[in-house]
């Protein structure tokens, strides 16, 4: 039986190593570098896929390195990844940022330590569960030089209790007994919450890397690495741009220090630095996810967004009366011919005479007890100057603020248009309003980065003819004390008139959050309050947040209070 069939045959007999119920399609066998190249399988002898969920295998490096006798312990090592860690891009996204976060400056080694590290736990239950020979596997592959490799070996002797120099090739040292012991202790106390070591073990590989020659180390791993391409062809995961990060070795975390239990932590001390666009990008590109920079952010700041999403502010109205037939009265020939009840006319008279036997139906009319709700629409203006961050490499509040407050609008039907505004002339913008979430955060991630002069233009070609039976607008403008340019620059009319006149054709308010150096409304901003724009002053980027959840909460709730008085 040559090895295809044996280990096609192998193949539901691998399956059932993790259980009974697991369906995953067959193994898809690779016969030369070509076939090996087109599936970017590389440089080990297997790898995984968990987009289209296939297990990938070369023939001839499971030949070159003798492992055609070890079916099971390859397949279901394979199977393993899908099923048990990570067994999803979410996850494998999460640790990827966790060993990133605890190895600066070798953040790109990160996805190659997170595959070693999965490894761990999965070879570590496929021996000490189902009694496979992972072991024998190692040693085919042979021995390595370089600390890094026997560390790593190492602790599979400690997790096994094999003896040393089972599959290690150097002298141990004492760092490297205690590095190891230490992993052990991770592999054992976390076998179902594997997540909450990862940041400790990027910690614990770092200093393999620091001094000695990285390349090396990546040679001698990089056979092992089968998770290189594990979200080809998939769309970008979600969920990462959360992660906590903490060690399981301060005091009252590690099980094994505590007698079994792990103390609860509270939320204060919890440390959650926040993922940027730069690291969200690098995640993507080490998870194979291939996307334009621009989708990459869309995906990002919605992310981000979803969690403080709430209803944008709608305009509550009483329904239309209803009407109730009330009886019938003579049609004329001066009424519409549509209105004649026929069948009322032929029992009033077989013979019907349009103005004379002809009868119409007569309605009254009873209040409605329904609401109409109809949104308000979003003009949201973000200012996009030299001063302001990019949202493609560092967190933009101001960009996850407009998104916030973009996607509550479109929640309630209401349409959006989104500016971004630089200098003079120089802006993004959707040009009308549209529901097109897709459209509308391409503008919002976008970046200008000149002066700043606010378009007035846009506001002038909007509501320069708006009636007040037009649906109503909230004009938001997002800037810092440049907003003083809605009013000082040089404009065909007075600039401040015009506004003021736009606002109010607008129907919606408008409001002004401004990152203000000096607290104080001075100048033309105190202007702008005069003329009918609420103010929201604040200090630093980070509260928009908080001003979008809540601006949208409290606009809402002052509808429906003015719905409740007016009845």
């Amino acid at each position: 039986m040559n090895l295809l069939e044996d280990w096609e045959n192998k193949w539901e007999e691998a399956l059932k190593l993790w259980s009974d119920y697991v369906k995953l399609s067959s193994p898809h066998f690779l016969f030369s570098e070509k076939e090996e190249t087109q599936e970017g399988l590389t440089a080990s002898f297997a790898a995984i896929r968990l987009t289209d969920h296939k297990v990938l295998l070369s023939v001839q490096k499971i030949k070159k390195y003798h492992l055609e006798n070890y079916p099971l312990e390859i397949m279901g090592h394979e199977i393993g990844h899908h099923v048990y860690c990570p067994g999803d891009i979410s996850d494998q996204g999460k640790l990827i940022y966790l060993v990133q976060t605890a190895m600066p400056r070798f953040e790109h080694v990160a996805p190659m330590i997170v595959n070693v590290y999965t490894d761990l736990f999965i070879n570590d239950r496929l021996k000490r569960h189902n009694g496979l020979r992972m072991e024998e596997v190692y040693q085919k592959l042979g021995k390595q030089k370089g600390r890094f490799w026997n560390f790593y070996m190492r602790t599979y002797e400690i997790l096994w209790a094999l003896p040393k120099e089972t599959l290690t090739n150097e002298i141990v040292e004492d760092d490297m007994e205690s590095d190891a012991m230490l992993v052990n202790r991770i592999v054992r106390n976390f076998p179902n919450d594997w997540l909450r070591g990862a940041f400790d073990f990027g910690n614990i590989c770092y200093p393999y890397f620091i001094g000695g020659d990285p390349a090396s180390s990546l040679e001698k791993i990089s056979i092992l690495h089968d998770t290189a391409q594990i979200g080809k062809g998939g769309n970008v995961p979600s969920g990462i741009t959360e992660v906590e990060i903490e060690s399981i070795f301060d005091e009252g975390k590690d099980p094994s220090l505590s007698g079994g239990k792990t103390k609860e932590i509270s939320s204060e001390k919890k440390n959650t630095p926040s993922l940027s666009p730069a690291q969200y990008s690098a995640i993507c590109e080490a998870l194979g996810v291939k996307i334009s920079e621009s989708e990459k952010a869309y995906k990002y700041y919605k992310e981000k967004a979803l969690p403080h999403l709430i209803s944008f502010p709608e305009q509550v109205t009483p329904g239309a009366p209803e009407l109730i037939l009330e009886g019938n009265e003579s049609w004329d020939l001066g009424s519409p011919l549509e209105n004649i009840n026929w069948v009322d006319s032929v029992i009033k008279s077989p013979i019907v005479i349009p103005g004379y036997t002809t009868v119409e139906n007569n309605y009254g009319e009873t209040p409605s007890y329904e609401k109409n709700k109809n949104p308000i629409d979003l003009d949201l203006f973000v200012d996009c100057s030299g001063s302001m961050p990019n949202p493609l490499t560092e967190i933009s509040y101001l960009t996850l603020a407009g998104t916030i407050l973009a996607l509550s609008a479109l929640r309630t039907g209401a349409k959006v248009r989104a500016t971004l505004w630089s200098g003079e002339k120089e802006y993004e913008t959707t040009k009308t309003f549209i529901r097109d979430e897709n459209s509308i955060l391409k503008i919002l991630t976008g970046y200008i980065g000149w002066g700043t002069c606010f378009p007035l233009d846009l506001l002038e070609e909007e509501y320069s003819h708006r009636s007040p039976q037009d649906r109503k607008t909230h004009i938001l403008v997002i800037s810092d004390e440049g907003i003083d340019t809605m009013f000082t620059q040089e404009y065909h009319t007075e600039p401040r008139p015009l506004v003021k006149s736009m606002l109010q054709n607008a129907g919606g308010g408008g409001s002004l959050v401004l990152n203000l150096y000096n607290p104080q409304l001075t100048g033309e901003i105190q202007q702008m309050k005069e003329d009918g724009w609420d103010i929201y002053p604040i200090t630093g980027w980070e509260q928009l947040v908080a001003f979008s959840r809540n601006f949208v909460r409290k606009n809402y709730e002052r509808n429906q209070i003015l719905h409740k008085t007016n009845h």
